[in-house]
């Protein structure tokens, strides 16, 4: 009888200590959050006065070659979601109804709310600020904002692009982190290429990439508090 009664004691114990080590790891990210928010908001803030602009004009005169230009415009495109959203809502299909392979299937769940959730949120963000693009500048010297617009040419912050990447690469990082370099790469080399190509403003790239990250990580302990192993 007593034999019987320590695995249940261990089991107990075992899944109280991996509830409160979530518990920290959530309370940690809070923290993060909390940290990093105003810091975040501060650096695009000295941007839109200090450095967007002259970083917009170097890349206009750096990498205004065609061939260069259309080599940064493919790279950028790495950055659409519509291709990624697709081949994760087919995978969480097949794995979930199909091959019946749980753990595949939240992980294709996973990348699959990670980007569509942070492009939501980029989205809304886009719509309250409604900035100029550096384009119209070049074109037009209209720098600024206008507020509650949704057009092509008001859309520039923050970059959705770049929350997709982000989003992205920090999600397949919590699924398989050993690839961590390779993740960092195509993340870093796509946010670059749309400065580069002055679609958008350093500090759209870097409020992008931002949300994506707070959501991913955020979605992340949701899911493990609702018990879905990735």
């Amino acid at each position: 009888m007593n034999m019987d009664s320590h695995p249940v004691k261990t089991t107990t114990s075992e899944n109280t200590n991996s509830k409160t080590c979530q518990q920290i790891s959530f309370n940690k990210t809070k923290k993060l959050i909390l940290i990093s928010f105003p810091v975040v908001v501060l650096i695009c803030i000295i941007g839109y006065f200090a450095f967007d602009l002259p970083i917009a004009k170097y890349c206009k005169s750096s990498f205004s070659d065609y061939k260069i230009r259309r080599t940064l415009k493919d790279i950028s495109k790495l950055g659409l979601a519509t291709f990624y959203l697709i081949c994760a809502g087919v995978a969480f299909v097949f794995f979930r109804f199909i091959r019946k392979r749980e753990i595949w299937s939240n992980r294709a769940l996973f990348v699959f709310l990670s980007i569509s959730l942070s492009g939501v949120l980029v989205i809304i963000i886009k719509f309250i600020f409604g900035r100029y693009r550096p384009k119209m500048f070049f074109e037009e010297q209209l720098y600024g904002f206008q507020f509650f617009q949704l057009k092509g040419k008001l859309t520039s912050f923050p970059s959705g692009h770049a929350s997709t990447i982000v989003a992205l690469m920090l999600a397949l990082y919590l699924i398989s982190p050993k690839y961590r370099i390779f993740y960092f790469i195509i993340g870093f080399v796509v946010i670059v290429s749309r400065v580069a190509v002055y679609h958008h403003f350093l500090t759209d790239v870097i409020f992008g990439s931002y949300v994506a990250a707070i959501t991913t990580l955020c979605l992340k302990h949701f899911l493990d508090k609702r018990g879905l192993t990735i």
